[in-house]
């Protein structure tokens, strides 16, 4: 008798243990505390990840090429910061964008109401996260776009959101990217939404998820559970907006439900349905590369990119079957 409960409780033990070692334990960054980055607050919130077997910690980088160093250094498995990565590829490190859950630059160009138009931003001071982030490059091509020269940029770097609203609202800066809701909170500051991103619907890495490519290989599995959970928390948040605001409000720390509302239509409506690696959003950067190192310009963005992944969700139907989920 008392082998046999010796025996059944080494068994539940070993059950046990198996159970907890099941789930695959990553880091994963995100780079700004707005609704673009929502698809991972979703699928950590919904169990998504849990759902594929993956236990992640999400942490907050605040600006692109931090979340590569980060990747580099192998601090993350998955990081943001599409153009970052696109740049230390051409440097050395091999890293690769997997997943694109948001493909256009989703921020508004924000102003002061003297200024009309994008060409009147010459000759004045705008404000980015940090010096080759997406907001940097952002502001290059729709400079280069409007017949403004690089010369003509003048940049602070003033991190997030927050700390370039209050930039603007000090008048340390007069111009930079923001937002939905920190848009709407400068439009109430007498500021001026000078552009929408549906107005200027450049296409864009903006919402990345990143890997090293020699990680890729070892893990691929892995990497197609990860960007399976995110793939469903997009379709999720799609369908259920009232869960999707709340998962929003939590990780923004925003008690406004009007500006939560405001986040929620923005980012989802610019949502694909499937996270494809934007081509265009890539040849965008290697362009604006290109104005220092020509070489750049004859570089293939599909190098950038491994689409395999997604190309398996959409082949196996995955957003069909959650429908009759």
């Amino acid at each position: 008798m008392l082998v046999s409960t010796i025996l059944l409780l080494l068994t539940l033990c070993f059950l046990g243990s198996s159970v907890v070692g099941a789930a695959d334990r990553v880091k994963a960054s995100y780079a700004a505390v707005n609704a673009s980055q929502s698809p991972l607050w979703v699928a950590q919130e919904r169990g998504f990840f849990a759902k594929y077997g993956i236990e992640a910690d999400l942490v907050f980088i605040s600006s692109g090429s931090l979340n590569v160093q980060a990747l580099v250094g192998d601090t993350v498995q998955f990081a943001a910061g599409g153009p970052a990565a696109l740049e230390a590829r051409l440097r050395g490190p091999k890293l690769v964008t997997i997943a694109n859950p948001l493909t256009l630059l989703a921020s508004n160009l924000v102003s002061h109401p003297d200024i009309k138009s994008i060409a009147d931003l010459k000759g004045k001071v705008g404000a980015v996260s940090r010096f080759a982030s997406s907001s940097h490059q952002g502001l290059r091509y729709l400079f280069r776009k409007n017949g403004l020269s690089e010369s003509d940029l003048k940049l602070l770097q003033l991190g997030g959101d927050s700390g370039r609203l209050t930039g603007l609202t000090t008048g340390k800066v007069q111009y930079t990217f923001l937002g939905a809701a920190a848009s709407e909170q400068a439009r109430k500051q007498g500021l001026t939404i000078l552009a929408t991103a549906q107005q200027m619907a450049i296409p864009f890495p903006w919402t990345s998820v990143v890997v090293h490519e020699t990680w890729l290989e070892s893990n691929r599995d892995l990497a197609y559970r990860y960007v399976k959970a995110v793939a469903e928390a997009v379709s999720f948040m799609k369908r259920n907006r009232a869960e999707s605001e709340r998962i929003i409000s939590k990780y923004m720390k925003l008690t406004d439900k009007n500006l939560v509302s405001i986040e929620y239509n923005f980012n989802v409506a610019l949502f694909p349905d499937l996270p494809y690696p934007t081509l265009d959003g890539m040849r965008l950067i290697l362009e604006n590369l290109a104005i220092e190192n020509p070489e750049h310009a004859r570089r293939d963005s599909k190098e950038f990119v491994d689409s395999s992944i997604v190309d398996r969700l959409k082949q196996e139907k995955f957003l069909e079957s959650l429908v009759k989920q």
